[in-house]
């Protein structure tokens, strides 16, 4: 399709009645041409029907599955789309002379649809999801705090759409949409979000944070670690599994995040308190908050504040943690389980406590560097009640720097 806002160019007699094939090409991503537009001219030209196929040409884009007021098809794959590509030159019956295009020999049809494939392992993580660890520079200054907090439904999935949108030509007017990536994934975890508040309605957004975050997945449906994919090309060919670098916490899990157990909870105070500490930050946290970093009278770092995750990016021999925790629940004994990262001694104290409902309790966590290292690990402390509910803290090292000792 040469020019998706004229129909001029094309022979009408022999697109009648037939598919009209349209690449998705450099001008959809520029948005010099739409869906849409091709199918205003594929009516125009009496066609049956029409099919996407991906440019090849065209890397690390995607087609999203985009609503059609035709029979249409998207082939989101340029490796499907080559299959395609390659039977349809091959139909191709062309004058011995001349070498014009005499007819088009490839046949098709669009049928109504697929059924779902539940067969698949998921939650998976894409390629394209951002990963950690968030450094300011490359000393690793203010990375400690764990980057991404958690994933969700993110790759083609269905959520609900301004009828108002004006964001993609391809939506407008419409009721739902289906999108991919972190476009997707942020909209579900706010409405995830948006339950736990209505349930618990003096929870911050620190505590709905931290719901959200201990009780997230760490398994797939198969049972088994969640795993990443590693590149662009053939991805499921570069799968590992995910640490807390690729997803956080672990997958979001809505029921399990209404009855949290314990929470972590941390005040604008404190998080204050760690913007302060960032050498060079007084002029931006004035901007955006009308504070002065100069009254204030004490900073802190990422891993001190009190978050559902204990990040170290530079483990200077021995660094002790603390997190206080709050029982939302009934009265509950806990015991602690521990993975340590490696090259890393874990000790917590205490091993085991009780907590009546409303009570608070500080758990400390002394880690060790056992050896020189520049290579992230990860571990994991669990919390195990009694009452059935299960509180899991992500562990992340980079760097390691024993004693000399």
């Amino acid at each position: 399709m040469e020019d998706l806002n004229k129909d001029i160019s094309f022979d009408k007699d022999i697109i009648r009645g037939n598919l009209l094939i349209c690449s998705y090409s450099i001008r959809f991503v520029l948005g010099l041409s739409t869906i849409k537009q091709a199918l205003a001219v594929t009516k125009n030209l009496s066609a049956k029907g029409v099919v996407f196929y991906m440019d090849p040409y065209v890397l690390g884009f995607q087609i999203n599955p985009t609503p059609m007021d035709m029979p249409g098809i998207i082939i989101p794959s340029s490796e499907d789309s080559k299959v395609l590509l390659k039977y349809y030159n091959s139909s191709l019956v062309r004058d011995g002379t001349t070498k014009e295009i005499v007819r088009f020999g490839a046949v098709a049809a669009i049928a109504g649809g697929q059924n779902a494939n539940f067969s698949n392992r998921a939650p998976k993580i894409m390629y394209y999801s951002a990963r950690g660890p968030d450094p300011e520079d490359s000393l690793f200054n203010d990375a400690d705090i764990l980057k991404p907090n958690l994933v969700a439904p993110g790759n083609s999935i269905w959520g609900a759409w301004s009828s108002a949108a004006t964001e993609s030509t391809e939506f407008e007017g419409e009721s739902f949409a289906m999108m991919s990536g972190t476009s997707m994934a942020a909209p579900h975890v706010a409405g995830v979000a948006a339950l736990v508040k209505q349930k618990f309605r003096k929870f911050s957004p620190s505590s709905i944070a931290s719901a959200l975050s201990t009780t997230s997945v760490l398994f797939d449906n198969k049972g088994e670690a969640i795993m990443a994919q590693r590149a662009y090309a053939n991805p499921d060919q570069t799968l590992s599994p995910a640490t807390p670098f690729d997803m956080g916490n672990g997958f979001v899990n809505a029921t399990a995040a209404l009855d949290p157990g314990l929470i972590f909870d941390t005040s604008f105070e404190d998080h204050m308190s760690f913007l302060c500490g960032i050498n060079g930050s007084a002029p931006v946290v004035f901007n955006y908050t009308g504070k002065n970093c100069l009254l204030s009278n004490a900073t802190i770092s990422g891993s001190d504040l009190n978050l559902p995750s204990i990040t170290v990016s530079r483990l200077n021999n021995t660094r002790t943690v603390q997190r206080l925790l709050t029982n939302i629940a009934g009265n509950e004994t806990y015991t602690v389980s521990l993975i340590p990262p490696f090259d890393v001694l874990v000790k917590v104290s205490p091993t085991q406590f009780s907590i009546a409902s409303g009570e608070t309790k500080l758990l400390s966590v002394i880690l060790t560097a056992k050896k020189n290292s520049s290579i992230a690990s990860f571990g994991r402390v669990k919390l195990f009640g009694t009452a059935g509910h299960v509180v899991h803290i992500p562990m992340s090292v980079t760097v390691k720097i024993a004693s000399n000792q």
